[in-house]
């Protein structure tokens, strides 16, 4: 048996994995039972932390997988019982949406309890800030975020608004950027690294939507952390937990946790609910409650079909 060397991976490649080793990248396969389960849970991930032996000075084999502190997680469309991990020890996430056409704030709302979910902090950046007309009042539909503690940043690769503010929110950091295509994320990463050469993609004139342009994932050195570039986001979801406790997600609701008549209650139309009159009494958004309803029947879906 080799010398064990410990290690991040930083970009994976079919059944390669480029591991950023003590000095230097080593080209990695998979040993073991790793190379037996290379599809299941235990697939190394940009992000996971890794045991390796070398075989050559720049190559080598992952021999395991050291705990992982987070994971961001997604399902399966087509078989919600099955979840994939995309990347792991994250530190947070950024959320990056085009400000034109207005983003829906459902999937805002979707993608801030993803993060929750996955006990990540969440920054949203609104992108393409140059397309906006009057910014004053395109950013005070954005302040109901700010109130709940999320930062919101308004930013444009064209003209570099707001650049400056979103590297100093990830110096130090590994940071995923997710967000629907289109929304600019390719651009932003090579607006604020000039040379990373990503590509970036268009939008769809028939559907209105991006095209997906990141084809493998990798973390990308940046001023003493990492930004994670992955693809496969578009399908994230918070099934991952039960959907009784997906209350916990909206953080203005958490206060009002446990204050409920029955402690089973799912917040809908159960007598008794603290969180309904919180609703009714104008302490928690009417639009906010009514995201929360549209994501617990997306997890009773993908959970099959409990509390129906």
């Amino acid at each position: 048996m080799g010398v064990r060397e410990q290690g991040i991976v930083i970009r994976t490649l079919g059944s390669a994995y480029d591991v950023q080793g003590p000095d230097g990248v080593v080209r990695c396969v998979l040993r073991g039972r790793l190379r037996r389960q290379r599809d299941g849970p235990q697939r190394p991930v940009i992000g996971d932390h890794v045991e390796f032996e070398r075989v050559s000075p720049r190559e080598g084999a992952i021999v395991a997988i050291l705990p992982r502190r987070t994971a961001l997680v997604r399902r399966e469309p087509l078989d919600p019982s099955r979840a994939h991990v995309l990347a792991a020890n994250l530190d947070q996430i950024v959320a990056v949406f085009a400000a034109v056409p207005e983003p829906d704030l459902f999937q805002i709302d979707r993608y801030l309890a993803v993060a929750e979910a996955n006990h990540l902090l969440a920054i949203l950046c609104m992108n393409k800030m140059d397309l906006v007309e009057d910014r004053e009042s395109f950013r005070a539909r954005f302040a109901e975020y700010e109130a709940l503690g999320y930062p919101v940043l308004y930013t444009s690769a064209v003209t570099g608004t707001g650049l400056e503010a979103l590297r100093e929110r990830l110096q130090g950091k590994i940071t995923a950027f997710i967000g629907p295509s289109g929304a600019g994320k390719s651009s932003l990463l090579n607006a604020l690294q000039p040379g990373l050469a990503l590509k970036v993609g268009s939008i769809n004139p028939r559907t209105g939507m991006g095209r997906h342009t990141t084809t493998h994932s990798e973390l990308i050195p940046f001023d003493g952390g990492y930004l994670a570039d992955t693809p496969g986001l578009r399908d994230i979801g918070v099934w991952g937990i039960p959907p009784e406790d997906l209350a916990v997600c909206f953080p203005e609701m958490r206060p009002y946790l446990g204050q409920c008549e029955f402690s089973d209650c799912l917040h809908l139309e159960e007598p008794g609910c603290a969180i309904r009159r919180a609703v009714a009494r104008g302490k928690i958004r009417r639009r906010r409650y009514e995201s929360y309803q549209r994501i617990l029947i997306e997890q009773q879906v993908a959970w099959g079909g409990l509390h129906e």
